[in-house]
C-alpha cells in the first residue's frame, strides 16, 4: 500500500510540476505577429474568430496573464489567401463567453496581443471615434478642459474667404466659419461633409440615445440635445454658408494649393470659395433635409432653416443637372468631382420625401426602389444612395409594398456580402484594396447592421462584428487601424495638424485609410527613403506620416466607424 501511496503522490507532484511548467512557458511566450486577432476584443455573445498566418499549427489555447488555460480549440486550414499571399489557419472560440482579459497561445508559435471579452467592448472606442470630429473643428480653441493633454491652438477663422472665378463670382469675399477639416489637409468640402454627416445622422435616427447629452464633454454639452447632433450641427452651420443666393451650392473652401506641414493658425495662404456644382447642391439638399427631420424635435427653428435651404438647393440642381465640378487650372486641393450623379439625385429626393412626404420627390425615387447595391471605393461618390435607402427604411413614409421591396433587396445584398466575407480571408467581403479600403469594410458592416435592424436576425449583427474585427487587428498587416485601441495601432497619420504638432501623441479614435494596392504616394515615400513593407494588395499599408495613400485620416472614414461602434455597443451592451 505504501508503494502505491508514494507512486500516486509522485504522479500528483509530477502532474503539478508539468502544469506549472506549462503555465510558465505560456507566460514567457513572446508575442507572435502571425496571430491576427481583434486586439480590442470580442463580445461574450458575439463571434470570436482569428487567423494564424504562415505558421503550421493545429490547436490553440485561450489563456490569462498568469498562464491559466480557459479554453482549447483546433485550428482549421483555410488555405492561401491570394491578396496577402499568406497560408492561413482559422481559429474560432465563439462558444467561450467568460468575460475577462486573455491572449491566444499556440504551442511553438507564441502568444497573441492581449484582448478582452466584455459587454461594453466598444463603449469607449465609440465615444472616441465621434470625438475625433471635435478635434477636426476649424475655427475654435481646443480648450484643455475638453481635450486635456490633446489641447490644440485655434485654426482658420475663415471670416474672409475670397470667391474664386470658378464660383461664378468675379470679386468679393464671404464669411464661412466653422465646420471640420476634411482629411489630412485643411480644406472643407461640401460633398464629403454630406456623406459624413448623413452617415452619423442615420445612426441617430435609429438609435437616438447612443450618444447622450454630455457623453462627449464638448462645449455644447448640457443643452439637452444629443452630443452627436451637437457635433453634426457644427458642420451643418458651416455648410449652410456655402449656399449661393440662387440656391446652388459652392463646392469647396480651400487654398489654391495644399498648405505645407504647418499648424493651421500658422498658415498664411488665402482661402477661397471654389466651384459650384450639381453634385454639391444635391448632397447639400440631402443632408439638410435629413437634418431638418432629425432636428425638428430639438431645434425647430434650425429645422425649418435646413428644410428651406434643402428645397431651393434641390430646385437649383434639377434646373442645372449637369454642372459638374473639376479642379480649375492652378488648384490642386481635393476635387471630389463626379459626373455620374444618379446616386446623388436619389439620395436628395429620398431625404426630401422622408421629411416632407411630397409626391414629387417620390416620383424620383420610385423607379429605383429595390436596387440597393454596394460599390467599392470613394464612398462620397458611390455610397450616397445607400444612405437614402436607410432613411427610407427608417422614416415611415414608404407603403408596405415599397418597403418590402427595399427590405428584400437589402437582405439579399447583406446575405451576399456575408457569404463572400466568410469565404474570404479575415472575414471581409472583397479582395480589392484601394484608397480608403477600411471605410469599405465599415460601410459593408453598416449594410449588415441595417439588415439586422429591419430583420432582427442575429446573423447580420454577428457578421458586422466579424467585419469590425478586421479594423482592430484581424487583418494581414497585424495593425489595429484605430489610434489608441489595441496594442499595435496606427498612430503616424498623414494629417498636417498632427504632423506639425510637437505633441507626440495622437488623439484616440481615428481610423486610418488602410491598405491601398495602388500606393499613389510611393514616389513621395521614396524621396523620404521609405517604402511599403509589402506590395501584395492586403498588405500595402505603412504607418508613416508621408503615406497619404494608406495612412491618411478622413471624416467619411471615421463616420461609418462611429455608426458601427455605436450600433454594436447599443446592441451588445444593452
Amino acid at each position: 500500500m505504501k508503494n502505491i501511496f508514494f507512486l500516486l503522490t509522485a504522479l500528483v507532484v509530477l502532474s503539478a510540476g508539468s502544469c506549472n511548467n506549462q503555465k510558465q512557458e505560456i507566460m514567457n511566450a513572446a508575442i507572435s505577429e502571425s496571430i491576427r486577432i481583434n486586439q480590442v476584443g470580442y463580445y461574450p455573445d458575439g463571434p470570436k474568430r482569428f487567423m494564424v498566418a504562415d505558421q503550421v499549427a493545429s490547436d490553440f489555447h485561450i489563456v490569462d496573464e498568469k498562464g491559466e488555460t480557459f479554453y482549447k480549440g483546433n485550428l482549421e486550414n483555410f488555405g492561401t489567401w491570394d491578396p496577402s499571399g499568406e497560408k492561413l489557419f482559422a481559429g474560432d472560440f465563439s462558444d467561450f463567453r467568460k468575460q475577462g482579459e486573455y491572449s491566444i497561445y499556440i504551442p511553438d508559435v507564441g502568444k497573441s496581443h492581449p484582448f478582452s471579452i466584455a459587454n461594453d467592448l466598444y463603449e469607449k472606442a465609440a465615444t472616441a471615434s465621434l470625438r475625433t470630429f471635435y478635434f477636426m473643428r476649424t475655427a475654435m480653441e481646443m480648450e484643455e478642459k475638453y481635450l486635456g493633454k490633446f489641447a490644440r491652438p485655434m485654426g482658420h477663422p475663415d471670416d474672409t474667404v475670397y470667391f474664386h472665378p470658378s464660383s461664378g463670382r468675379t470679386e468679393g469675399f464671404v464669411s464661412s466659419p466653422g465646420g471640420w477639416y476634411d482629411a489630412g489637409d485643411y480644406g472643407k468640402y461640401v460633398v464629403n461633409a454630406a456623406i459624413a454627416t448623413g452617415t452619423m445622422l442615420s445612426l441617430h435616427e435609429i438609435y437616438p440615445g447612443v450618444f447622450e447629452d454630455g457623453s462627449l464633454n464638448i462645449p455644447e454639452s448640457g443643452n439637452n440635445i444629443s452630443d452627436l447632433l451637437d457635433e453634426v450641427k457644427y458642420e451643418l452651420d458651416w455648410v449652410l454658408t456655402m449656399q449661393d443666393q440662387d440656391g446652388g451650392v459652392f463646392h469647396k473652401l480651400t487654398p489654391l494649393r495644399h498648405d505645407g506641414i504647418t499648424m493651421p493658425h500658422e498658415t498664411h495662404s488665402k482661402r477661397y470659395i471654389i466651384g459650384k456644382s450639381t453634385g454639391a447642391s444635391l448632397d447639400f439638399a440631402a443632408m439638410m433635409a435629413q437634418a431638418a427631420r432629425l432636428f425638428d424635435a430639438v431645434d425647430p427653428v434650425f429645422s425649418k432653416k435646413c428644410l428651406a435651404a434643402a428645397t431651393i438647393a434641390h430646385e437649383w440642381a434639377m434646373e442645372h443637372p449637369e454642372q459638374y465640378f473639376r479642379n480649375p487650372r492652378g488648384i490642386n486641393t481635393g476635387g471630389y468631382g463626379d459626373r455620374i450623379l444618379k446616386e446623388e439625385f436619389f439620395w436628395a429626393a429620398a431625404e426630401l420625401y422622408c421629411t416632407t412626404g411630397d409626391q414629387r420627390y417620390y416620383e424620383i425615387i420610385q423607379p429605383e426602389l429595390g436596387k440597393i447595391t454596394f460599390r467599392l471605393e470613394e464612398s462620397w461618390r458611390n455610397y450616397m444612395d445607400n444612405i437614402g435607402y436607410y432613411s427610407l427604411l427608417s422614416c415611415g413614409r414608404l407603403n408596405d409594398d415599397d418597403k418590402a421591396k427595399v427590405i428584400n433587396a437589402l437582405l439579399e445584398l447583406a446575405d451576399n456580402q456575408m457569404n463572400a466575407a466568410y469565404n474570404n480571408g479575415y472575414d471581409v467581403p472583397f479582395s480589392r484594396f484601394v484608397w480608403g479600403s477600411n471605410s469599405d469594410v465599415l460601410n459593408n458592416a453598416m449594410i449588415q447592421l441595417y439588415a439586422h435592424h429591419v430583420s432582427g436576425e442575429k446573423k447580420y449583427l454577428d457578421a458586422a462584428a466579424a467585419m469590425t474585427d478586421y479594423i482592430f487587428g484581424k487583418n494581414a498587416t497585424g495593425y489595429s487601424f484605430v489610434s489608441g485601441y489595441g496594442t499595435k495601432y496606427s498612430k503616424n497619420f498623414h494629417h498636417r495638424l498632427l504632423m506639425a504638432d510637437e505633441n507626440e501623441e495622437t488623439f484616440p479614435g481615428y481610423v486610418a485609410g488602410g491598405p491601398n494596392f495602388y500606393r499613389q504616394d510611393s514616389y513621395n515615400l521614396q524621396n523620404q527613403n521609405v517604402s511599403y513593407p509589402d506590395t501584395l494588395p492586403a498588405k500595402t499599408y505603412i504607418d508613416h506620416e508621408g503615406s497619404y495613400a494608406s495612412n491618411e485620416i478622413c471624416i467619411n472614414w471615421n463616420a461609418p466607424l462611429v455608426f458601427v461602434l455605436g450600433y454594436l455597443d447599443a446592441q451588445f451592451n444593452d
